[in-house]
């Protein structure tokens, strides 16, 4: 790995057959994994690979591979963006929170806001 080798993140996503809950049909997970390396190309291998190994290890599927980004810092650290999606939308920011952000069925940390 070369110093001057860019950061990549790519997303996977899994299902978790044997961790739903009352009334989930499924249990899915999106995953982000951090990679240096050459390419676009080479980090969704390295992905891939490391992807294969958790499900294997977490009795979970890899559904696939589903999107990458190319950080635009040469070093990670506190601030660091490692990931963006923009997606055009005719809803309004209520609706699409609900749709794509934050379900009801999303298992996640409450954020309680600043103290």
């Amino acid at each position: 790995m070369s110093e001057s080798q860019p950061w990549f993140t790519v997303r996977c996503l899994f299902s978790h057959p044997t961790r739903t809950k009352d009334g989930d049909g499924h249990l899915y997970e999106e995953r982000v994994t951090l990679w240096k390396c050459g390419s676009w190309d080479e980090a969704y291998r390295l992905a891939r690979l490391e992807a294969e190994t958790y499900a294997k290890e977490a009795d979970a599927t890899l559904i696939d591979t589903t999107d990458a980004f190319h950080l635009f810092d040469a070093e990670c650290g506190h601030g660091t963006e490692v990931w963006s999606v923009m997606r055009g939308s005719h809803l309004d920011s209520q609706t699409y929170t609900d749709t794509f952000c934050t379900t009801e069925r999303d298992r996640q940390h409450d954020y309680t806001g600043l103290e």
